[in-house]
């Protein structure tokens, strides 16, 4: 039995693939990215991980109900009476609808990311794998997400009674609370640079310079435009919503 467990932790070594799956993945991409991005480079797939995102995505999702619900409730577009009890009521009645396209939004998004990271991976490298684009970007979700468990959690605390308007309802962790009146594109392009916004962006770096064997300056560019069109949506988001 002893001579099995050794030979088994040789071959181990020799192909250079920590030991480990899907679940210790979910902590190493915190704390030891590159053991995820050897596990995704020998087979590690995406659909366990993208499950437990969908399934918090939920759950964020049903603790921001009251969130939303308080805001709407502020008027801030102006609304009759009539418009804002109709708003309310819809909310009160459908509000789960959102949590069940949450995953599948989550998952679009996903793909996407996924095919911008293998064609450029292709396009500089030559080397081209979707389904190990797909797996990184999926595992180096676990960090974007925290962001938005953070700022639920921290909202909830204080108390969903006193949210005065909508930006007294979102927690930021990036420069945008140091300054005021910034419009909505530089706000845009401060939230970009949130802590795990940067944290986020420098693992899906290093993943696709590690699985698909590039230069780590190559292995930014996909990275930037995946941030550029991340910032422009975040601007198109509080450009359609102050109209």
């Amino acid at each position: 039995m002893n001579e099995i467990q050794e030979n088994n932790e040789v071959e181990g070594n020799e192909t250079g693939v920590p030991e480990g799956g899907f679940l210790t993945s979910i902590g190493d991409i915190f704390l030891e990215p590159n053991k995820v991005f050897n596990r995704i480079d020998a087979g590690l797939q995406w659909w366990k991980a993208f499950i437990v995102l969908g399934a918090i995505q939920i759950i964020i999702g049903w603790f921001s109900l009251p969130i939303q619900r308080q805001i709407l409730s502020l008027n801030e577009r102006g609304m009759n009476e009539e418009q804002l009890d109709r708003a309310l009521k819809q909310v009160d009645k459908f509000g789960f609808v959102g949590l069940i396209l949450a995953p599948v939004a989550i998952l679009v998004i996903y793909l996407i990311c996924a095919w911008i990271v293998n064609v450029g991976a292709n396009l500089l490298s030559g080397r081209s794998d979707y389904k190990k684009a797909l797996s990184l970007v999926t595992f180096a979700g676990f960090i974007a997400i925290v962001e938005q468990i953070i700022s639920v959690i921290i909202i909830r605390l204080r108390g969903v009674e006193l949210i005065e308007s909508s930006k007294s309802a979102k927690i930021s962790l990036s420069l945008v609370p140091l300054f005021q009146d910034l419009g909505a594109f530089w706000e845009s392009f401060l939230e970009s640079f949130s802590v795990f916004g940067i944290w986020y962006y420098i693992v899906l770096t290093l993943g696709i310079a590690s699985i698909f064997r590039m230069d780590i300056k190559k292995s930014a560019i996909p990275v930037f435009i995946l941030w550029i069109i991340s910032m422009l949506f975040l601007y198109l988001g509080k450009a359609l919503g102050s109209v």
